[in-house]
């Protein structure tokens, strides 16, 4: 895209770029995906409830936290509660876009579009906000298309479940970690987004040592988010 193109406001990313930009993210979804759907099926749930569960409630650790909480005979109350505050930095991920979208995509559409937003497809997006222009075009091909990723992959496990007791011996633990630090390696161009990563990922650690058992809880999570944040807006001002 050149210069005159970047400086026209009609100008912007079309569906194909979104869809393109969503293929990494899908094949990283796969085997975490395909692991849920195993588990599920092994919980009790059928296949059509896991594929469904990945349909209309779109988030992968809150989606384990409810077959964890399931099988250990928690109450739905209790899932709910965790869901909810997993997926709060959520709102701060969604607020970040407003500048970028603001303007661009109409709001309805674009809050409509954002209930596809996830780690993977924000850390995307915002790259390439930074260079382009959003379209709805580009966020439904993006979002949608992550989407529908998730809900085959877990459709596929949740089919395979009754052939699979353990899905620790396929080796699927390291889709997630290595997805995430790709991602964070494309965030990072400069100094401010380096040191915001480096203050999240002390807080994760100092918090995870100092209580154990928070490693995987939301509050850590959300400490991390607002830490890293506050570092790297007063690093971007001061550089």
């Amino acid at each position: 895209m050149t210069n005159q193109e970047r400086t026209d406001p009609k100008a912007g990313l079309p569906l194909q770029t979104g869809i393109t930009d969503a293929l990494p993210i899908v094949l990283g979804y796969l085997p975490l995906g395909f692991a849920f759907g195993v588990l599920a099926k092994n919980t009790g749930i059928t296949v059509f409830q896991a594929t469904m569960m990945s349909l209309l409630s779109f988030t992968g650790a809150g989606q384990y936290i409810a077959i964890g909480i399931l099988k250990a005979g928690g109450a739905v109350a209790t899932i709910i509660m965790a869901n909810i505050l997993v997926n709060l930095r959520y709102l701060l991920f969604s607020a970040s876009t407003v500048p970028y979208l603001k303007d661009r995509v109409p709001p309805p559409l674009g809050a409509l579009l954002s209930y596809g937003l996830t780690d993977e497809t924000y850390a995307v997006a915002m790259t390439r906000y930074r260079n382009y222009y959003p379209t709805t075009a580009y966020l439904a091909g993006l979002n949608i298309t992550a989407h529908l990723g998730w809900i085959g992959s877990t459709l596929l496990g949740a089919l395979a479940g009754n052939y699979i007791a353990d899905t620790g011996e396929l080796g699927l633990g390291f889709a997630l970690p290595a997805m995430y630090t790709c991602l964070l390696v494309l965030m990072i161009e400069r100094r401010p987004h380096l040191r915001a990563a480096v203050a999240a990922a002390v807080t994760c650690l100092a918090t995870g040592y100092l209580f154990p058992g928070t490693m995987e809880s939301l509050s850590n999570i959300i400490l991390a988010t607002i830490i890293g944040a506050t570092i790297g807006v007063i690093s971007d001002q001061s550089s």
